[in-house]
């Protein structure tokens, strides 16, 4: 039974050190103009911050360089961005595996934060007992004074920025994330039941309740794994069934490109073919976990106008699979 809290006393730590980062400008917060998007019952987020679009590019600043190879999340860490480290053990007796929370660098919501594995793991493995447990355990002790959501961007097609494996944080407003009152509204009547929400993409969501005593880590990765093994069955049945080269690539499991979103009341995994959509006139939105979760963020007016014209639920279909049909979940209850 997993009975050890790691990051004891983590929120007001973060909060001290959010609070230095940005008076020794080691932290760059970045404003941004929100607006709301209703579409079917969901209110997107669209984030406006034009000023990421003056960050320098590879393509333009940086072709003629040498590649900078450097982890960021390795140690030795800046200090003005490293939190916390701890051991997560998953029961008494277990040696545990070592974290370390560290602040993002470049955020567009204050307290936005990142929980690293200490040793280097790929980015493309997924997600273990420990590492659910951690995020889990930390969603817990922060949501007592401010909910947050944990999101995971794994594969090429999915976001992810760096190598090193990492969980990233932020806090929601109003302590709402903008799905949770769809997901509540289609859970099944078996709320340990994986389940498919009828949007135009193929999504994957559990609820989370652990039993009083259970052994939160193996919950947690039982949980995981059910709605891994949809995925993953969704995708070989499409590949079987449909002309789209992309469905019709051969799959190994470290490279397929999947967005996980945790809260503390359940898990969702979304499966996805491409990283960005391509707008009219060519310009490209980038769409990780955070899209799925319901906050796409744009650097340009004319992102902002391309993706309200076209639809946050048309771009979300775009980048991902399409949905499970009918008849295809016998392990979960169906829509």
């Amino acid at each position: 039974m997993t009975t050890i809290v790691p990051f004891a006393g983590l929120g007001p730590k973060l909060k001290q050190a959010y609070a230095a980062g940005i008076k020794a400008s080691a932290v760059h917060y970045t404003e941004s103009e929100e607006e709301e998007c209703d579409e079917e019952g969901i209110p997107f987020e669209i984030r406006f911050a034009p000023a990421l679009a003056k960050k320098p590019t590879a393509d333009k600043d940086t072709a003629d360089k040498p590649k900078d190879t450097t982890d960021p999340f390795a140690p030795p860490y800046v200090p003005e961005l490293f939190v916390v480290e701890d051991v997560v053990k998953e029961f008494e007796g277990d040696a545990g595996e070592s974290y370390v929370v560290l602040l993002n660098k470049f955020c567009v919501t204050p307290r936005h934060f990142l929980l690293v594995t200490k040793e280097f793991v790929p980015q493309t493995s997924p997600l273990t007992p420990s590492q659910l447990l951690a995020a889990y355990s930390i969603l817990k002790q922060l949501g007592a004074r401010e909910k947050f959501l944990a999101f995971f961007n794994c594969g090429p097609e999915s976001g992810a920025s760096q190598p090193h494996k990492h969980i990233q944080f932020i806090p929601l407003s109003n302590g709402v994330a903008p799905f949770d009152a769809y997901i509540a509204a289609h859970k099944p009547d078996k709320s340990n039941s994986p389940f498919q929400m009828p949007l135009p993409y193929a999504n994957f969501t559990v609820g989370i309740q652990p039993p009083p005593g259970a052994d939160l880590a193996s919950y947690l990765c039982g949980n995981y794994l059910a709605l891994f093994d949809l995925v993953i069955d969704h995708l070989r049945r499409s590949s079987m069934n449909d002309d789209s080269a992309v469905l019709q690539t051969p799959f190994r499991l470290s490279a397929l490109s999947y967005n996980v979103i945790m809260t503390e009341s359940y898990i969702q995994i979304i499966p996805r073919t491409k990283e960005s959509f391509t707008l009219e006139g060519g310009e490209q939105v980038s769409i990780n976990s955070l899209g799925y979760a319901g906050a796409v963020l744009v650097k340009s007016q004319t992102a902002l106008d391309g993706v309200k014209k076209t639809g946050v639920l048309a771009v979300l279909a775009e980048c991902g699979y399409p949905p499970v049909a009918a008849g295809e979940m016998p392990e979960a209850e169906e829509i």
